[in-house]
């Protein structure tokens, strides 16, 4: 079993069993919430950053500082709260995660003219979430709520481009388009803690933080490549990660299976990408107590 998921089968056993000394009252609740993450899909962003290394270390003239990483996620969640005990809920949520990058270009200029190199990258999960929480009222108004939850992500991930070729005295050419669009189902979990600010006696403001554990691997879906304004049929795919050794530069590079590697070295550590969605998280919304 992978560490992640042992972690979060440990939390939710040890709040489970701490429920007969637990002490309080909680009410059932409905909550809505929207927030941010940093995140940390590195196989992704260091295949972006080789893509660009390469190609300087080729001697390429690149002007531009490189291809922008996918570093931050939006997202909401809504969520119902069940009490079990005087201070420990259960909850279960459904919401949605995830981070875009439209337009993602970069020039690489060559003795005779300009290669332009076009991406659009996105990453979006439907997430589950089933746990439990412990009250601990502050004051009349404030109560923390530490939580844990065991998650479930039905994950896409989609990369589309374009290579674009402009010589001396000629019209732009589009020499190679792509679409590759892969989904994957993975477990993870969330720690963190949650402030709940009174309105009044049914509503509240929450403040939710905490760390999300969702590395998705095993994207399988389809790949549809167009040369020079020839389509392919669409054909399936996997999408890996490897390193590629070039031994005349000499380097090694991250790659995928996607346009833009180099894929002509020596290829070692072939494995699932991992298009990762974990990190640190921080959310607002609204709970209503009934």
């Amino acid at each position: 079993m992978p560490a992640g998921r042992k972690m979060g089968l440990r939390v939710l056993a040890v709040l489970f069993c701490a429920l007969p000394a637990l002490a309080g009252e909680e009410r059932f609740s409905l909550s809505f919430s929207y927030g941010a993450a940093r995140i940390f899909p590195h196989d992704f962003n260091e295949f972006l950053g080789d893509f660009v290394r390469w190609r300087r270390d080729i001697g390429y003239a690149l002007p531009d500082a490189g291809l922008k990483t996918l570093d931050w996620a939006d997202g909401f969640e809504a969520a119902v709260s069940v009490p079990l005990g005087d201070r420990v809920s259960a909850f279960v949520s459904v919401g949605r995660v995830g981070t875009t990058r439209n337009g993602n270009v970069i020039d690489a200029g060559v003795y005779n003219g300009t290669y332009t190199y076009k991406r659009n990258d996105a990453i979006r999960a439907t997430v589950a979430r089933l746990g439990l929480s412990y009250a601990v009222p502050l004051s009349g108004v404030l109560t923390l709520r530490p939580h844990a939850s065991l998650d479930g992500y039905w994950t896409t991930f989609h990369d589309d481009g374009a290579e674009i070729s402009t010589w001396t005295d000629q019209a732009p050419s589009t020499d190679l388009a792509w679409t590759a669009d892969a989904t994957a189902f993975n477990i993870g979990w969330t720690l963190g803690a949650s402030l709940d600010v009174a309105l009044g006696s049914r509503l509240a403001l929450t403040i939710d933080a905490g760390w999300r554990n969702a590395r998705t691997s095993g994207f399988e879906g389809t790949y549809q490549e167009t040369d020079y304004n020839v389509a392919a049929a669409p054909a399936p795919f996997r999408l890996f990660s490897y390193h590629d050794y070039v031994d005349w530069v000499p380097a090694t590079y991250r790659e995928l299976n996607l346009p833009g590697s180099y894929a002509q070295g020596i290829v070692r550590g072939l494995r699932d990408a991992a298009i990762d969605l974990s990190g640190v998280y921080a959310a607002a919304g609204l709970k209503i107590f009934f």
